[in-house]
């Protein structure tokens, strides 16, 4: 890895960034190694001396090690900062947790993330996976799990939204509780993600649509003068419907109305993934994108 500075940060943030002290030791898999797509941790480790990051896209992380540094220096008999690792048919797994409650048996994971994360009362799927990894861990090493929990330090938090809406969340931290797998689902989930990297060191498979976050094409019904969508649709055709409609029963003498297509986007891809310039499968979805000649 070799990180960039294109955006001139002042030296002292930048030597922050580039000395990350972030370790996982002598394993195979980390757990949030397990949970990423596999075509990616291929590519990485195919281009790992080829791969940049300018330090600006790691400002939220340094700010998140700033978070955990806090929370050792709070704890008493609780475990902070520790990894774990266990054997899973002869490969090593780690999990380096943030707080271990010996007492109760909980383990809370702190992130720090904007509030639309915390929205409602679904989770993001990675965040259940990942503690429940961590939990079969700690399990290989002697501790009872009973409880999961997520924190969320909400870094764009806002006062004023929480008033105006109910689904927001209502406090800068937030604590959701995650579901805790049986031991034999976690075992399951843990050595097929083993057996889908180890494959894809040898066959690169694709990401999925899950895997790139992928958004579709979007069809805005338009009108003249106005610079909102009257309504969006997920289909050419409906939205063509629309506007005929439209036009024929609300402005039949001025045809105000008409379609805008609002492409789609391969949002991880895009945006946040370290090895998408050696990434054929990438390409060629940038190929389709662009506009024909």
């Amino acid at each position: 890895m070799k990180f960039t500075n294109k955006q001139n940060l002042p030296d002292a943030i930048f030597r922050a960034v580039t000395n990350d002290p972030y370790d996982h030791g002598n394993s195979d898999f980390t757990a949030t190694g397990l949970i990423k797509p596999p075509r990616i941790r291929a590519l990485e480790l195919i281009h790992s001396d080829q791969i940049e990051e300018d330090a600006s896209d790691r400002i939220w992380a340094l700010i998140g090690q700033s978070v955990h540094s806090i929370l050792e220096r709070a704890e008493s008999t609780e475990i902070a900062e520790k990894r774990f690792f266990m054997d899973v048919d002869g490969y090593k797994v780690s999990a380096q947790l943030d707080r271990l409650v010996l007492v109760g048996g909980v383990i809370q994971d702190y992130k720090a993330v904007t509030a639309w994360k915390f929205k409602g009362n679904e989770v993001p799927v990675e965040y259940i996976q990942q503690l429940n990894i961590q939990a079969q861990v700690c399990r290989a090493n002697g501790h009872k799990i009973e409880k999961l929990q997520v924190v969320g330090i909400l870094r764009d938090w806002s006062k004023l939204q929480a008033a105006r809406d109910a689904s927001y969340p209502q406090s800068q931290v937030e604590v959701r509780e995650i579901p805790l797998w049986p031991e034999t689902t976690t075992m399951a989930f843990i050595r097929h993600r083993i057996s889908l990297h180890k494959e894809a060191e040898k066959n690169l498979p694709e990401c999925s649509t899950e895997d790139r976050w992928a958004k579709s094409d979007v069809y805005a019904v338009m009108k003249k003068g106005r610079k909102s969508a009257v309504r969006l649709h997920d289909t050419e055709e409906s939205a063509r419907k629309e506007v005929d409609f439209l036009d024929k029963n609300r402005d039949p003498f001025s045809k105000q109305h008409y379609m805008e297509v609002r492409p789609g986007e391969n949002i991880r891809c895009e945006h946040y993934c370290p090895v998408s310039k050696f990434c054929e499968q990438f390409k060629k979805l940038k190929g389709k994108d662009e506009p024909k000649s």
